[in-house]
């Protein structure tokens, strides 16, 4: 009586070969719609703020790892190639979660549904992410991150950190102090406790030095002295748009 070998060997290769076949090439995203909004991860850190990344319609983009906050741009292509470019970023330590260097690195993007999950193919790594709800988590409200005065190295800014301190220059001393949300006025920052080093400064206009709060409306922080007096603005700092 012959055995049916030859049929069971065949299921078993079958089997085998299943077993080691390769994974499902990525399904990258080609619509940048589906990007826009903010995204964090389940995972809650005792950070500053929830670690977010944040994609913007106008193509720009703004990530925290809980401390510090890096903004750049952004732009998806039909092939599903995500490019992205950053601009300078405060340096405070923080035991958050790296998102600005993740999106910094990403070369595409999967999203299914609230869930997103950003691609590096130069550094093998996966960042998944969930669309926010959490209407505390975001870029708003907050003047969290880089402000200058200009392009000059030695021009006057800030850089404000999500601790509630904030560090820079008026173009001559140093700066430093602390920095709130005004209680009666959402809209307006309040920096106490400044203190300056100080060196002579020949021919510099110090402005930045009376600053004692702001406001700030499409990217433009105008910054007051303690009787209201406007003097002066800083402009939040955004990367050269990337060539289309």
């Amino acid at each position: 009586m012959r055995t049916p070998t030859q049929p069971v060997l065949i299921a078993a290769l079958a089997a085998l070969l299943a077993g080691c076949a390769a994974p499902a090439q990525d399904i990258r995203t080609t619509d940048p719609e589906a990007l826009v909004g903010v995204w964090s991860l389940d995972t809650r850190f005792d950070s500053p703020e929830q670690p977010f990344l944040a994609f913007a319609e106008d193509g720009t983009w703004v990530a925290s790892d809980g401390c510090n906050r890096v903004r750049g741009t952004w732009k998806l292509d039909a092939e599903g190639v995500l490019s992205t470019t950053s601009g300078p970023q405060t340096r405070m330590f923080c035991e958050g979660a790296q998102l600005p260097l993740a999106v910094t690195l990403a070369d595409g993007v999967e999203v299914d549904g609230d869930r997103m999950r950003i691609l590096s193919s130069a550094e093998s790594t996966v960042t998944e992410l969930v669309r926010a709800t959490d209407p505390t988590i975001g870029p708003q409200g907050q003047p969290i991150g880089y402000w200058v005065a200009g392009t000059d190295p030695d021009a006057p800014y800030l850089s404000i950190s999500a601790d509630g301190t904030f560090a820079g220059s008026d173009g001559c001393n140093q700066l430093s102090g602390s920095w709130s949300t005004n209680a009666s006025d959402d809209e307006r920052t309040d920096f106490t406790d400044v203190g300056m080093t100080l060196r002579a400064c020949d021919g510099v206009d110090q402005w930045l030095s009376g600053l004692a709060m702001a406001r700030v409306q499409a990217g433009v922080m105008t910054i007051q002295s303690a009787d209201g007096t406007v003097l002066g603005q800083l402009t939040s700092t955004e990367a050269i748009q990337p060539a289309s």
